[in-house]
């Protein structure tokens, strides 16, 4: 009866820790995820401000 509720201890335990342990991984890849997504975004904004600053001088030559 005793061993019984050793392996129920030790089964709790790993329970718990394998719980935290995949809510670390979890928490690190949602994370990873939106720091992805923002420098993606920054890229996107960069590559937007250069075609304006590329299309700008293009557009006052054929005005002029």
């Amino acid at each position: 009866m005793e061993t019984k509720n050793k392996a129920k201890g030790y089964f709790r335990t790993f329970l718990n820790i394998a719980a935290g342990a995949g809510s670390v991984i979890g928490g690190a890849y949602i994370f990873s995820r939106l720091k992805e997504k923002q420098n993606t975004e920054a890229r996107l904004e960069r590559m937007e401000q250069i075609v304006e600053e590329i299309s700008s001088p293009e557009e006052q030559k054929g005005k002029e």
